[in-house]
């Protein structure tokens, strides 16, 4: 089901500003509906938003709910929060008003159910929403526990003892649910003065240092969700402020140590590479969400506050300062009325803004308030000069040269792998990457596999398992090699350098914050460390022409740089640009050649690279061509895209239509995905017509978009 911002119940809407920060809760509120649950007027917090342009149209999590404790928790802590910091009674009553949604979701055991439709229906069966221990229930026990410090309501008292005591009877046992209850407990004996329950803090924190992974030299500072494999999100990394939490009770030095030992080596790799995803069997880079910011830039603030030390006051500021563009793809992700985004992805943001991503972005702004006025400016307009992170190389992109490998896609880097048969050398040119000295990783399935990794130095070690193996340390130059000894899956080679970290500029003065992995400690230091690199990716053609009565075709081929249709046996990829398979539309439903779309000839082409994925290309006509009209054959990846086609630098723009999005030229009834199954779903490309009567000249040039998630697959004048 799906509804629209237009009419509201009654809300608080507010912004505060500090300095160069906004605290505005606008969006956060239009997201809320009051409705009836268990016989209580409630108010609940739709779990999704898509953007529609000019207004977001709220929607239902399918066969889940619309309303979820996971979501209205996190609402009832930020505003008990809100309350706490920014000291206005408004804030406590929206925490309050929030909390009688949670409370009516509890089961008599006190454990909670997650999901509600707005209908008062409870979801208590579904595996996202049963009653349980999980992560829901750990996350409205910390909020309510937050909130009892402030409100010493009963029926608040009552429900954070009835959730301690369910806990208690069943305690989580992985490392990231885990963290959540120590954050939860450091909240309840602090309301509490629970003795019986600080114990119980001090039992849950120490076991929390166990889930250090320690088995990785380059990888300092990682918890792992299992002590018995590694297994790390972003979205879960709530271990270094659980830490500080237990340490602002129970005293401990250590809690507090290791909460900055991990701090110090994540964050300038997580501001140097991106809000990493999740590391486990392989890196999954995105995308890139601001519950992971939140995980690291709020401890960073509440670190600054117990040290005094400026240094958690720049990692706040620049993590906060992905909100305001400082991210990989100078892309902001908060919005004017406080919607915080979905998602970062490789080469482009998911623009709807549902609760999860919004009370994340506004709990991380939330603290970045108490930051000093030149922090908050440093988050607000930041100036990133270059970075340094981490590198991910899917090595089913290498050359197999003559080794004897099958490329498999499935659940794995990119979508693929390499399966080797026997012994196999794998080379790849790497002129992209700064040359230098890095510590290297491989990701795959192997049994006493001995792997060589060389470029102008090389590592050898002999791996058995499944999952990231550390090989070593390597000097990288222009090309690098991967040898295997015997059969394996080989998946990633992941490459960190020695020193990750980030150039900036604050207040005209140039700075790089990084670690040294020699030192095993960050720095600051007064220098451009890391200057970032302009990458060409300029491409001229002048095109053959083709004629068919009176059109001019234009021959692209030699621009074109993705596979859009392709077969399983072959597999493409249209959509998935950070991986190496993605989905792509069927090539055994078309024919090349010229053909007639819409009373328009075109030059299909289906094998190979078939379509330009835009990006300042420019095409230069051999000589002036006169005409009225051109025609466009296109389709967007990931959403619709407007954009500007310069014709003889004149703009013209053009809304371009998601492949997905009632294509009105080329359509099929189904494409094929990453695994090779049809996904029934209409999909192909559209028809675009350009008016350039008012040109009052001959056309001579076409500069392409700079928009790479938009796909041109011809381009006929007339």
């Amino acid at each position: 089901m799906k509804r629209v911002f237009v009419a509201f119940v009654t809300v608080i809407l507010s912004y505060v500003c500090f300095g160069g920060i906004i605290f505005n809760n606008t969006h956060l509120e239009r997201l809320s509906q009051q409705f009836t649950l268990n016989g209580e007027i409630v108010k609940g917090y739709w779990v999704y938003a898509n953007n529609k342009g000019d207004y977001f149209e709220v929607t239902t999590a399918q066969n889940e709910g619309d309303f979820c404790v996971d979501d209205v928790a996190r609402v009832v802590l930020l505003y008990t929060e809100a309350y706490e910091i920014l000291k206005e009674e408004k804030y406590l009553s929206l925490a309050i008003e929030a909390s009688k949604f949670v409370l009516q979701m509890q089961a008599t055991d006190g454990e909670f159910y997650n999901f509600a439709w707005q209908d008062g229906t409870i979801n208590k069966y579904g595996v996202t929403s049963e009653k349980s221990s999980s992560w829901w229930t750990l996350r409205a026990f910390a909020a309510l526990s937050k909130l009892s410090q402030y409100y010493k309501d009963t029926k608040i008292v009552n429900a954070v003892r009835k959730a301690y005591s369910a806990i208690k009877k069943s305690p989580p046992v992985c490392g990231d649910q885990l963290a959540m209850y120590v954050l939860g407990l450091s909240y309840y004996v602090s309301s509490t003065k629970d003795e019986n329950a600080k114990k119980e803090l001090m039992k849950y924190a120490n076991e929390l240092i166990n889930y250090q992974w320690k088995e990785y030299k380059y990888l300092p500072g990682f918890f792992s969700v299992y002590q018995d494999k590694f297994n790390w999100n972003g979205w879960g990394n709530h271990y270094p402020e659980a830490l500080i939490e237990a340490y602002k009770i129970l005293g401990d030095n250590r809690y507090l140590s290791i909460a900055r030992e991990s701090l110090d080596s994540q964050v300038p790799l997580l501001l140097s590479t991106g809000l990493i995803y999740s590391i486990g069997r392989y890196v999954k880079l995105f995308p890139e969400l601001a519950y992971a910011l939140e995980c690291v830039a709020v401890p960073s603030v509440k670190l600054y506050e117990m040290t005094k030390d400026e240094k958690y006051a720049y990692y706040s500021a620049l993590l906060t300062s992905w909100l305001f563009g400082g991210n990989r793809l100078n892309i902001r992700m908060l919005g004017e009325n406080g919607e915080g985004y979905d998602g970062l992805e490789y080469m482009h943001y998911n623009r709807n803004a549902g609760a999860e991503s919004t009370i994340c972005a506004l709990r991380t702004l939330l603290y970045a308030t108490k930051l000093p006025e030149d922090f908050q400016n440093l988050a607000t307009k930041p100036v990133i000069l270059g970075r340094n992170g981490m590198i991910v190389l899917e090595v089913e992109a290498f050359d197999p040269g003559l080794s004897s490998v099958r490329f498999i896609s499935g659940d794995f880097g990119g979508g693929a792998v390499f399966q080797i048969e026997g012994k196999a050398k794998l080379k790849k040119e790497i002129s992209e990457i700064p040359e230098g000295h890095y510590f290297a990783f491989l990701s795959g399935d192997f049994k006493n596999t001995t792997v060589i990794v060389s470029s102008k130095s090389q590592v050898k070690k002999e791996i058995s398992g499944s999952g990231l193996f550390e090989i070593g340390e390597i000097e990288v130059g222009r090309t690098i090699t991967v040898s295997v000894s015997n059969q394996c899956l080989v998946d990633q080679l992941i490459l960190i350098p020695q020193n990750t970290g980030i150039t900036f500029k604050i207040n005209d003065k140039v700075l790089t914050l990084y670690y040294d992995f020699n030192s095993g400690k960050s720095k600051i230091i007064d220098q451009a460390l890391f200057l970032g690199k302009e990458v060409s990716v300029f491409n001229a053609l002048t095109p053959k022409l083709r004629f068919v009565d009176s059109f001019t075709i234009l021959e692209l081929r030699e621009l074109f740089n993705n596979d859009g249709f392709a077969i399983p046996q072959k597999p493409g990829n249209f959509d998935n640009l950070g991986g190496i398979v993605g989905a792509y539309l069927p090539e055994n439903e078309v024919s090349e050649g010229i053909t007639i779309v819409n009373g328009v000839p075109f030059e299909i082409v289906a094998n190979g690279n078939d379509n330009i994925r835009c990006n300042s290309q420019k095409i230069v006509l051999q000589q002036p061509i006169n005409c009225t009209k051109i025609y466009i054959l296109a389709a967007a990846n990931h959403g619709d895209y407007k954009v500007d086609f310069l014709i003889n630098q004149k703009a013209y723009s053009v809304k371009i239509n998601d492949w997905c999005n009632q294509p009105n030229a080329i359509e099929f009834d189904y494409r094929y995905i990453q695994s090779g199954e049809r996904q029934y779903i209409k999909c192909g490309l559209s028809l675009y017509e350009l008016d350039i009567s008012s040109l009052n000249e001959a056309l001579e040039e076409i500069i392409l978009p700079r928009e790479i998630n938009v796909h041109i697959s011809g381009i006929t004048l007339r």
